[in-house]
């Protein structure tokens, strides 16, 4: 019963629901639950499995994921919370606080795992993604990326379960919580007092295909009739930048040179810079091209990370684009390419302070897939510029704060713009990447031998006493 609640309170905090300050509480009746059990690993297990599939089952329903995905998904979930409740019957039994902060080093092992073992959607998977609707709680993630806040939530619930079963390590158990919280808020603090290197008046162009001409997969009729308004729309309300969604464009073989010559056209007439989506049918990979305002193609970015059995066009080698843009740098990704850290972490160390992402989204994923990618601009230390078909465009900070937004299926068609403060890229989680999930392992395993090495001493006294006592008289 306690396991099905804390799945249906992650249920809860996460859309379509979105009561994402739940989740501060809703592992505390499955921790709860392992503290008190005698039936061991096995039964904690059969626990976890329960939290995933009340959690995972519901959002796939949610979701409205076809059966085969749908059920494959919510099975490798909860798996993975079979292995993390597990593993957690045994850390919640260490001593304390130590037990409760080993459970936390061990949820954020599971996660990182699961978004890097095997990533459907990178950090899209991680649970913990709700946190971003509140970005001044998460600015730590620049220093130790979305597995650091896994282990903040999951510390922050062992440790107030701690407190409350154990009274010989209250006090320790709530100083540790106290310490926690305390170092949290002051990195936040700090991380968000950093000042920008500069702004941007930025642009963000965004449809759903339903709102496009009839004639949407003839790249010149988009070109003329969609995309050279909102442009001329974007340069009259003082946009230095406009950026297109992911395959905006479809050019077929032969309409190359047409298409480039007129962005460049558009590009010199407004006097400013544009990202475009478009999707190059001659080469089969998806791609951003960039003009810059002299009307020169200043460089193409072609999307790495691919979904899983839906994308099937041509991947590619990560190469990235990260240009001079006045005081900053420009750079790009595309839709997927955000899910996973790699070329954020390499943009990010490019001293990238302003990044392009045109994404295609579909209606059950689009607040999904956003929450997610407002994770990148903090880890990363730049702005971004969201530009969206079939979602949510964005224009957002480097601290993961939402300038201007518009959810293409609500709002219709059109262009968002604002005075974006740029970055300067470069932050500890961009240079390292996951040391994080590393140094928790390496706890974990310590912490193994040291407990293991205290029951035996433990075992050997209560034999040397007990033999003591067979001797007397």
């Amino acid at each position: 019963m306690l396991a099905a609640i804390s799945g249906a309170l992650l249920f809860a905090a996460d859309y379509p629901i979105h009561a994402w300050p739940l989740q501060l509480g809703a592992l505390v009746p499955l921790l709860w639950a392992l503290r008190r059990m005698v039936g061991g690993t096995k039964a904690a297990a059969v626990a976890g499995g329960i939290v995933g599939l009340v959690y995972t089952g519901s959002s796939v329903i949610a979701l409205q994921f076809p059966l085969p995905l749908g059920g494959a998904l919510a099975a490798y979930i909860s798996l993975l919370w079979m292995l993390l409740a597990a593993g957690a019957y045994q850390t919640m039994r260490w001593s304390q606080p130590w037990g409760a902060l080993a459970t936390g080093a061990l949820a954020a092992v599971v996660e990182w795992a699961d978004f890097t073992v095997l990533p459907i959607w990178g950090t899209a998977q991680a649970f913990v993604r709700v946190w971003t609707a509140a970005p001044w709680t998460v600015q730590y993630v620049a220093y130790v990326g979305v597995a650091g806040v896994v282990f903040v939530i999951v510390s922050v619930q062992a440790l107030a379960v701690a407190a409350w079963h154990d009274r010989f390590a209250r006090r320790s158990s709530l100083a540790a919580l106290a310490t926690l919280i305390g170092v949290v808020t002051l990195v936040n603090g700090a991380r968000w007092s950093v000042p920008p290197t500069g702004t941007v008046r930025a642009a963000a162009m965004g449809w759903t295909r339903q709102q496009l001409p009839a004639r949407s997969r003839e790249t010149m009729v988009v070109l003329e009739r969609v995309f050279a308004p909102l442009v001329r729309d974007a340069a009259r309300r003082g946009a230095r930048l406009v950026v297109s969604p992911e395959v905006g464009f479809w050019v077929r073989p032969g309409e190359r040179a047409d298409f480039v010559d007129r962005l460049r056209a558009l590009a010199r007439e407004h006097r400013l810079w544009l990202a475009v989506g478009w999707f190059d049918d001659a080469e089969r990979d998806n791609r951003i091209a960039f003009v810059d305002p002299n009307g020169t193609l200043r460089g193409e970015y072609r999307k790495t990370h691919l979904i899983i059995g839906i994308e099937t066009y041509r991947a590619g080698d990560g190469s990235l684009v990260a240009l001079p843009m006045d005081e900053t740098r420009l750079g790009g990704m595309i839709c997927q390419d955000d899910n996973f850290t790699d070329l954020s972490r390499a943009l990010s160390r490019s001293g990238v302070g302003l990044t392009a992402v045109p994404t295609n989204d579909w209606l059950q994923v689009k607040n999904h897939h956003l929450e997610n990618s407002l994770f990148r601009p903090i880890e990363s230390g730049y702005a971004i510029v969201r530009a969206a078909s079939n979602g949510i465009s964005v224009i957002a900070s480097p601290r993961g704060e939402v300038l201007a937004r518009s959810d293409h299926f609500t709002q219709g068609p059109g262009l968002i713009v604002a005075d974006v403060p740029v970055g300067s890229g470069r932050t500890l989680y961009g240079r390292l990447g996951d040391w994080f999930p590393l140094l928790c392992s390496i706890a974990l395993l310590l912490g193994s031998v040291a407990t293991d090495r205290q029951r035996s001493r433990m075992r050997r006294r209560r034999s040397a006493r007990a033999g003591a006592s067979l001797e007397r008289p």
